[in-house]
C-alpha cells in the first residue's frame, strides 16, 4: 500500500460467547495480519466460561485489543456495541470461533481500495466433521446490477458479516445496525442494508477465511415458535429493503416465497424426527399456513428438488397430515442412506 492508503484503520469487531476453546486461536490470527493499523473490539456477551480470562490476557499483551463485557444480549447486540466503539475507517466482522488467513486484512483492504468499491468479499473455507471444503459465494468480475448482487447475497451463504470490509462511512452514515429482535438471519438483513447504500462491489478469488462448523449449535431440536415468528420478521425485512431499492416485485416475491416454504418444510421435518401425527403438530402447521403473511406466497411456492416437490404439492393443498408422513418417511430414508 502506498501513501494515505497505508495509514487507514480497520476496526475488527469479535463477538464473543463461550468460546474458550477456539477465542485463542481467533484472536492469534487477527494479531498477526500482515496489515498493522488494526483495533481488535471483543465484546465479550456474558460468557460463563473462560472466555474473560482470555480476553483480559489478549488485552494485557496487544494494545491495540479493546475489550468490553456486558451481560448476555446476543450477537446483535454485542456487534452493535462493537461498531458504536468502532474508530477504524473501515469494518470488519469475524466470529471468535474463526480464524483468519495473514493477509486477510491487507487483501480485502487492497481490493477494496483499488477498485474503488463500496464492499470487498473473499472466499472462505469450511471446516466441519467431513473435513475442509473451499467455497464462495461471490463473483464480481463482470457488471452486475444491485438486483443481482442482492440475489448473490440470498443465496448460500453469502449473506453472513464474515469475509466482507465494509467502509465505516456507509455505516454510520445511515444508521445501519444489526436488530437485536432477530436472532437468526440478522446478519442477512444487515448485509442488504448495507449493500442497498453501495453503488461499486469487488472481490478476490483468495480463500482467506476460515469458518468453522465443528463448534455449530443445530437448532432443529429446538424449532420454537420463537425461531419461526424469527423467520417471517426476517422475510419481511428482506421485503422491505427489496422495495426500497426498486427490486422488480416478482422477484422478492420468489425470494420471500423460498424463505417461507424452506421454512415450513424445515419446521416439518424438525416435527418428524420426534414424534409421529399428533393434532397439536397439525394444528401448528394450519396456523403457520393460514397466517396473513404467509398465505400471500403459498401459491408461490416451487422447487427443482425432486425431493421436496411432494412438500411444495401438499402445502399448496394444505395437505398437512401427508405433509408430516412425507417428511417422516423421507427422514427414514436418509438415515438409511
Amino acid at each position: 500500500m502506498k501513501g494515505a492508503e497505508m495509514f487507514a484503520k480497520v476496526s475488527v469487531v469479535v463477538p464473543v460467547y463461550n468460546c474458550e476453546l477456539y477465542l485463542a486461536y481467533c484472536l492469534d490470527s487477527i494479531l498477526s495480519q500482515t496489515y498493522k493499523n488494526i483495533e481488535v473490539i471483543v465484546i465479550n456477551d456474558g460468557s460463563k466460561d473462560k472466555s474473560d480470562e482470555i480476553c483480559r490476557e489478549y488485552q494485557a499483551r496487544d494494545q491495540r485489543i479493546k475489550y468490553e463485557y456486558q451481560e448476555n444480549q446476543g450477537p446483535s447486540s454485542a456487534r452493535n456495541k462493537g461498531l458504536q466503539l468502532a474508530s477504524g475507517d473501515y469494518i470488519a466482522f469475524i466470529d471468535a470461533d474463526d480464524t483468519v488467513e495473514k493477509t486477510y486484512i491487507q487483501t480485502l483492504l487492497e481490493n477494496l481500495q483499488e477498485n474503488n468499491s463500496d464492499l470487498a468479499c473473499c472466499g472462505y473455507r469450511e471446516i466441519n466433521v467431513k473435513g475442509s471444503f473451499l467455497h464462495t459465494d461471490f463473483n464480481f468480475n463482470h457488471s452486475l446490477s444491485l438486483e443481482e448482487i442482492m440475489l448473490m447475497v440470498c443465496s448460500g451463504t453469502g449473506g453472513v458479516l464474515w469475509g466482507k470490509l465494509y467502509k465505516s462511512e456507509i455505516i454510520k452514515n445511515n444508521n445501519i445496525f444489526l436488530d437485536p429482535n432477530i436472532f437468526m438471519s440478522e446478519d442477512l438483513v444487515f448485509v442488504l442494508e448495507y449493500i442497498s447504500h453501495c453503488k461499486r462491489f469487488s472481490e478476490t478469488k483468495e480463500f482467506l477465511y476460515n469458518y468453522n462448523r465443528l463448534n455449530e449449535r443445530s437448532i432443529s431440536s429446538n424449532f420454537s415458535n420463537k425461531y419461526l415468528n424469527n423467520s417471517l420478521a426476517v422475510c419481511k425485512q428482506i421485503e422491505h429493503i427489496f422495495n426500497s431499492v426498486k427490486i422488480d416485485s416478482s422477484i422478492t416475491r420468489k425470494v420471500i416465497a423460498e424463505r417461507i416454504q424452506s421454512t415450513l418444510i424445515k419446521r416439518i421435518e424438525a416435527r418428524s424426527k420426534t414424534t409421529w401425527i399428533k393434532k397439536n403438530v397439525l394444528v401448528e402447521l394450519k396456523r403457520l399456513l393460514l397466517n396473513d403473511y404467509v398465505k400471500q406466497f403459498v401459491t408461490s411456492f416451487e422447487t427443482n428438488n425432486l425431493s421436496q416437490k411432494p412438500y411444495i404439492y401438499f402445502l399448496k393443498n394444505s395437505n398437512l397430515r401427508s405433509a408430516i408422513l412425507y417428511g417422516t418417511l423421507l427422514i427414514m430414508l436418509r438415515k438409511i442412506r
